[in-house]
């Protein structure tokens, strides 16, 4: 025992006192609770200005004959509302490497900047608030279980004074598939979000309908992505390759042209394309950007309030000193061990908000076929002791869908502890009554060779050693040859681990957060040997199972018999202990923030949509469009 002790307290990274953290001087911090409830920016209310009735003074005079003259009080000037938004600036921003391309349905790694405030989409989706907001539509409406009608805003132009209608927008939306096609799958886009549209038509000007070939619950999150942008079709048509993929620009002049860039008139958002090259992105406010009336949650009926977007190609230590010399606006995600160096500045906000991300072990289906075999894993490690070690913030358990998605995820952790409960005993006992195909005397724990995976595999390793007498250990490599090895149909590892567990995001679908790593017609098939066809027996009745199961929630539109059915699928997924294995998590993540940075709404980082948010403005912007 004593040696199991010093093993763990040895692993453990430098430990963070959170209460003292997040009560520290100059650190502004929000709490999950009131982040789940779907506060903003986390500014307090002004205080009010107390109303003084004003009194007339007069003169004495001992001249009986004068008549006094009263002497006006003078009128104060209001006083400025140090929390009332304002306009001008330059929103400063960071990307670790410049972008792939910029055609909102082929790429979506280092262009959000652009994508985002340069095009038009849909709609936004807030997970965190389960809440819809109108951006190129004003509304929608569910005809029937197959009929989806979108309302297209009014007035929209694309940047060269081409009008946004309904047929532009059926014709973005109708060019995904022939992408997909032509790329062979390999563009960003996600074939889930359309695979069921048997059309989108222009039903008249201003009027899209969906016509699909079975109703789908996450129909209205996928127009919100990126993908769906709204794309001018003369561009298209006129810069297209690839079946359509816009890779080229006309800038200023056509002789200017250079590959995978942003055609001028290709998109119709707030900002447009002002600078782009290997130092990064500048983006400038477009004046003819339409009206947004009503403006929904994040919106401004006038336009964004932010002047300009400046965003600089840094890599994570340069971008950390940066944020905290001041020079930028946002740092995004802090690791645990880089806390410390955020407290105490004025000009810094830390920001607690809810942990979106995954630690995962896959386990190969050829080996564990048997799910006997699955739930000795699954008891034979130390839970608590992986927390204690590597969850300086406190842990929690992940269910196979991310507590990021409130209105989905059911499963309270006093249930979860039934599943991932560490007892060697009945880990062993499940493990020596386990059929297998091929002996496992070993555990290789495949992943990639950056340092905290590698301290995941240690203490992954050192348990299951312990509680199974097996010998385990980490076999690490670099990026592109862990992608390949880890899709290899015959396996040369046992269990694949990837993900850190301290932050993550999520599009607000099931599917993506997270049970695409469960899903035998995604990852389950081609990462894990779990699917449907496998030689495996045990593997092919349940690989059918769940594919019903997953295509069947799909189906659900009504949100609370949606999820009824996913939390059924959970406890399906855990009592098999199928496919993959959730690691603890850290309980909460954290996002830096210049303190100057005003209405950011903290839980839109969690899925992109805070690049799309109009509202937000700097405290120090002047008129005119400066900013100190």
């Amino acid at each position: 025992m004593r040696e199991r002790e010093g093993y763990w307290s040895g692993a453990r990274r430098r430990r963070v006192n959170r209460r003292r953290f997040l009560l520290g001087s100059g650190v502004a911090a929000a709490g999950s609770a009131a982040i789940l409830a779907g506060c903003g920016g986390g500014e307090p209310p002004a205080p009010a200005t107390p109303s003084v009735a004003p009194t007339a003074t007069r003169t004495r005079t001992r001249t009986p004959t004068r008549t006094p003259t009263p002497v006006p009080t003078p009128t104060p000037s209001p006083t400025p509302n140090p929390n009332a938004p304002r306009r001008g600036g330059t929103l400063r921003l960071w990307k670790a490497a410049e972008d792939d391309g910029l055609d909102p349905a082929v790429f979506h790694v280092n262009n959000t900047e652009v994508i985002y405030a340069t095009m038009t989409q849909a709609c936004t989706y807030q997970p965190t608030k389960n809440l819809f907001a109108m951006d190129g539509m004003t509304g929608y409406e569910q005809v029937d279980p197959t009929t989806l009608v979108w309302s297209v805003r009014p007035g929209m132009e694309f940047h060269n004074g081409d009008p946004v209608d309904a047929e532009a927008v059926a014709f973005s939306w109708r060019r995904l598939d022939d992408l997909y096609g032509a790329t062979g799958g390999a563009a960003h886009t996600r074939r889930d979000g359309f695979d069921f549209v048997d059309a989108f038509e222009a039903a008249d000007g201003l009027t899209v309908t969906e016509r699909w070939s079975r109703p789908n619950a996450d129909a209205l999150v996928h127009r919100a992505r990126h993908y769906y942008s709204f794309i001018n079709p003369r561009m298209v048509e006129r810069f297209g390759a690839v079946e359509g993929a816009i890779e080229r620009a006309d800038g200023a002049m056509e002789d200017t042209l250079s590959l995978q860039e942003l055609p001028f008139g290709s998109g119709s958002g707030p900002y447009t394309l002002a600078r782009r090259n290997a130092t990064g992105t500048r983006l400038e406010r477009w004046p003819d950007y339409h009206r947004h009336v009503p403006a929904d949650d994040g919106f401004v009926e006038d336009g964004p309030h932010i002047d300009a977007w400046e965003t600089r190609i840094l890599d994570r230590f340069d971008a950390r000193a940066a944020f905290l010399a001041g020079e930028l606006d946002v740092y995004e995600i802090i690791e645990p061990d880089e806390l410390r160096e955020f407290e105490g500045l004025e000009h810094v906000a830390v920001t607690e908000v809810p942990n979106g991300g995954f630690s995962f072990l896959g386990m190969d289906g050829g080996k564990f076929h048997d799910k006997r075999a699955r739930q000795a894993l699954q008891k034979a490690f130390d839970y608590e002791g992986f927390i204690e070690a590597m969850r300086p913030l406190g842990g929690r358990y992940a269910a196979p869908i991310s507590d990021v998605l409130p209105h989905y995820q059911r499963l309270s952790q006093r249930e979860l502890r039934e599943w991932y409960r560490h007892d060697p005993a009945e880990a062993r006992a499940l493990w020596e009554a386990a059929d297998f195909a091929v002996p496992v005397d070993q555990f290789r724990i495949y992943s990639t060779d950056e340092q905290r995976q590698l301290e995941i595999n240690e203490l992954v390793a050192r348990s299951l050693q312990e509680s199974l007498g097996i010998e385990a250990f980490s076999d690490p490599c670099r990026g592109n040859e862990w992608c390949a090895r880890a899709f290899y149909q015959m396996k040369d590892w046992e269990l694949l681990g990837y993900g850190y567990g301290d932050f993550g995001w999520t599009s607000g679908i099931p599917h993506d957060s997270n049970l695409i790593h469960y899903d035998p017609r995604a990852y389950g098939n081609s990462a894990f040997n779990h699917y449907v066809g496998s030689p495996r027996p045990e593997i092919d009745a349940d690989a059918r199972t769940l594919a019903g199961m997953l295509e069947a929630q799909e189906r659900i539109l009504d949100p609370d018999a949606r999820a009824d059915l996913l939390t059924d699928i959970q406890r399906w997924i855990l009592d098999r202990h199928w496919c993959n294995w959730a690691l603890p998590v850290s309980a909460v993540s954290h996002y830096g923030f210049s303190a100057r940075l005003r209405d950011h709404a903290p839980d839109d980082w969690l899925n992109f949509y805070d690049r799309r948010r109009e509202s937000m403005w700097l405290a120090d912007a002047q008129a005119g469009g400066g900013s100190t």
